[in-house]
């Protein structure tokens, strides 16, 4: 992580001091502070000017580390929304500045350009609540067992707000208004009562949210803060479906031989050999080794009967590529090789280094693909470093490598069979995407051009 040097001047913000936000600060101070203004102001007058410098310092170290900042916003628009932040510095809390910066930052369109504020989310200010935006709705996967009776309940409402205004504040901190990431990564981001304080949606004692059932009956339940430990209970689907069994491996597989397929899950762009190369050797002997996986991999499409080959990069974020891409070039020369034998499954979370190998997969194979509209764009900023602002001690992450794939600048790649999402599907066990990936019939009058398709419209 990178140490960055301050400025007496803010040129970035085009100032040459802060004068005028002394003299707003000192207003304030004047009429809201009946006793002894002096040395808070004073404390208050130092705390934002270090505040200013950082925002000023942020856009100076992004234009100059950044390998094209402003390939999707104009250099005034972002000048800009780093201003009317810096403005608001005096009136709002560290967490506050973070996410305004975030804002700013996420209209710049590169999601591996972020300020850090989840760095800053108190744990016990997390709701107990884990779901999943399935076609049904945003649905309950998990939460404690006190509030068990809302499991498999779709989210309605937030303090008598509609979930849909939750989800249009909460999508202002993604690079990107693609339908996919925001299904994404705005349910991750509900539980968070700082951030739903932050829009208005929350109080400071607690959050009062709605949930639907089948017959459109809603029930309301008050999450108090801080939240109190207790044990999760989940949905409890016939059986897990198989793409959901191991989320958290890096990578697994599984032969069915009355099938003649071989299903292979690759989850994480990392293992114990890229730890070795990039991290710490420590830590590596706690993650499996791609090595070995892969051997294990080769020596079953040598001895199996396989028809159907089948690879699963749906939850996959990202990480190093150089494991997977050289796996996917020996794929290429292997007897699997062959029409309508591979089938790769996308997802709302496939995105950065999965991309380029799912890419890599449908030029060098004649693989088909199914599931959802990827969450990453084709053409994406990746291998990503940090640096710290001095005076918050915010993180920064900035991207060194543009990676382009495809011409123009799409916002998604579509599969070639796009296939829905529907809770009562998981809870009868049934993977829709691993369905769709095993029925030749599904595509196999479809003939593709050797292309990406994009999201219609956009």
């Amino acid at each position: 992580m990178e140490g960055i040097r301050r400025q007496g001047q803010l040129p970035f913000l085009n100032m040459t001091g802060t004068t005028c936000i002394r003299i707003l600060l000192c207003l304030m101070y004047l009429v809201f502070s009946p006793v002894s203004p002096g040395c808070n102001l004073a404390a208050q007058e130092n705390e934002t000017d270090g505040w200013i410098e950082d925002i000023d310092l942020l856009g100076r170290a992004l234009e100059e580390k950044h390998p094209d900042l402003y390939l999707r916003m104009d250099q005034s628009s972002f000048r800009q929304e780093l201003a009317a932040v810096a403005a608001r510095a005096g009136e709002q809390s560290l967490f506050g500045l973070a996410v305004g910066l975030q804002q700013a930052v996420a209209g710049l369109g590169d999601a591996h350009t972020a300020v850090n504020y989840h760095f800053l989310i108190n744990k016990e200010n997390i709701l107990p609540l884990e779901c999943f935006w399935f076609e049904e709705g945003i649905t309950v996967m998990e939460t404690t067992r006190p509030c068990s009776r809302i499991l498999g309940k779709k989210l309605v409402s937030v303090n008598g707000f509609p979930v849909e205004q939750v989800i249009d504040s909460l999508s202002t901190l993604l690079a990107s208004q693609n339908p996919s990431l925001i299904k994404a990564e705005t349910v991750r981001m509900i539980p968070w009562a700082q951030l739903l304080q932050h829009f208005g949606f929350a109080g400071e004692e607690g959050v009062t949210m709605g949930f639907g059932d089948t017959d459109g009956q809603v029930e309301r339940v008050h999450f108090r803060l801080p939240v109190s430990e207790d044990h999760s209970v989940g949905v409890e689907p016939d059986s897990v479906p198989e793409g959901w069994k191991e989320r958290k491996a890096y990578f697994r597989d599984r032969y069915y031989p009355g099938e003649k397929l071989y299903y292979i899950q690759y989850n994480h762009c990392w293992s114990r050999e890229v730890e070795e190369k990039h991290g710490s050797g420590a830590g590596a002997l706690f993650m499996p080794s791609f090595r070995e996986f892969e051997k294990r991999v080769f020596r079953h499409l040598r001895r199996e009967e396989i028809d159907r080959l089948v690879i699963d990069l749906r939850f996959n974020g990202g990480g190093e590529g150089s494991q997977g891409s050289a796996f996917i070039e020996k794929l290429s020369r292997s007897k699997i090789n062959g029409k309508g034998k591979i089938c790769l499954i996308q997802g709302r979370n496939t995105a950065s280094t999965a991309m380029i190998h799912l890419d890599e997969l449908r030029r060098k194979t004649d693989a088909v693909t199914v599931g959802e509209p990827t969450g990453g764009r084709p053409n994406h900023f990746g291998e990503v470093r940090r640096f710290v602002l001095p005076e918050t001690g915010l993180v920064v992450n900035y991207p060194t490598r543009y990676h382009r794939l495809v011409a123009g600048d799409p916002p998604t790649i579509l599969p070639d069979v796009e296939v829905p999402l529907y809770y009562r599907d998981y809870m009868s066990g049934i993977d829709a995407f691993l369905q769709a990936a095993r029925k030749p019939g599904t595509y196999s009058s479809r003939v593709r051009p050797r292309m990406i398709r994009y999201w219609a419209g956009m």
